[in-house]
């Protein structure tokens, strides 16, 4: 199966684990993610201002690009792995779809583009792995059972906000919670996983996104976790800022995913230590 595939930023600087791993257990699954050809930054958060459109534009031109390559592969899906453009990119191309006067204006100003004809299905990877390939199917690949692991899968907000644009109830995601069983770990509830990481705090200031940290690191560590896993490159960040708390680590799903399918020698060798080493297989 081949699907389309919006990297985005951070998955090309920060975030490079993420997406190497993703890639790799694709291919475990008999999924081609295809890099979406010319491809630029969708623009990092959805514009709420209802007279605005302009700041669509970037979204928009992506869904171009995916509408252009769309033709040439047979498939309209577009997936996604960071939060946060997926969030962008599936609420700009639902507006997109509801606002015709909005895309009239969008398209005439991208004149050097064809036009968007919001036939483009934005996915974010976890949903292709619960809707298109199922966790049966993950069982079936888990050749390496996550054994010792207690993991409590943290959301954040763009992944499961707002209702409707979200992957999963808003209120009590399970999808993550889902594919930790699959892969043969322990789940562990925790009151704080649909709480905010303090996002772009960090950025103007620090001391927010400390406390936050702080605040879900605690949790965490107090409902028996000894590892968090995560689905956006920004909470990955904050959550590995430097803070007196616990001293618990923060991977990806792919990550796990990756040591599951035994295709973990692609994994960052400490990411991989750090698993192991909580297996009990170090």
């Amino acid at each position: 199966m081949k699907l389309m595939y919006f990297p985005g930023c951070t998955l090309k600087t920060t975030a490079l684990n993420y997406e190497k791993s993703a890639i790799e257990v694709a291919k475990k699954m008999d999924i081609e993610l295809i890099e979406l050809n010319r491809w630029n930054c969708c623009g990092v958060v959805f514009n709420l201002a209802v007279d605005s459109a302009m700041h669509h534009v970037a979204a928009v031109r992506d869904l171009i690009r995916a509408q252009q390559m769309s033709r040439e592969i047979g498939d309209n899906k577009l997936v996604t792995l960071c939060s946060m453009c997926f969030n962008t990119l599936k609420r700009v191309n639902e507006l997109m779809k509801m606002d015709s006067e909005k895309l009239e204006t969008i398209n005439k100003f991208m004149d050097d583009e064809e036009d968007y004809e919001c036939g483009i299905e934005v996915l974010h990877f976890l949903e292709v792995i619960r809707d298109i390939i199922g966790f049966e199917k993950i069982e079936k690949l888990t050749i390496k059972p996550l054994k010792n692991l207690k993991v409590a899968p943290y959301y954040g907000c763009t992944l499961i906000r707002p209702k409707g644009i979200g992957i999963d109830n808003p209120e009590n995601p399970r999808i993550l919670e889902d594919l930790i069983k699959a892969l043969g770990a322990e789940v562990v509830e925790f009151p704080y996983k649909i709480k905010c990481c303090s996002a772009y705090d960090v950025v103007y200031d620090r001391k927010i996104a400390e406390e936050r940290t702080r605040e879900i690191r605690k949790a965490a560590s107090r409902w028996g976790a000894n590892i968090i896993v995560t689905t956006c490159p920004l909470c990955h960040y904050n959550l590995n800022l430097p803070v007196r708390a616990p001293e618990i680590p923060v991977v990806y799903f792919t990550e796990l995913m990756a040591v599951s399918f035994g295709v973990d020698e692609i994994l960052d060798p400490e990411v991989r230590k750090v698993i192991y080493s909580l297996m009990g297989e170090v």
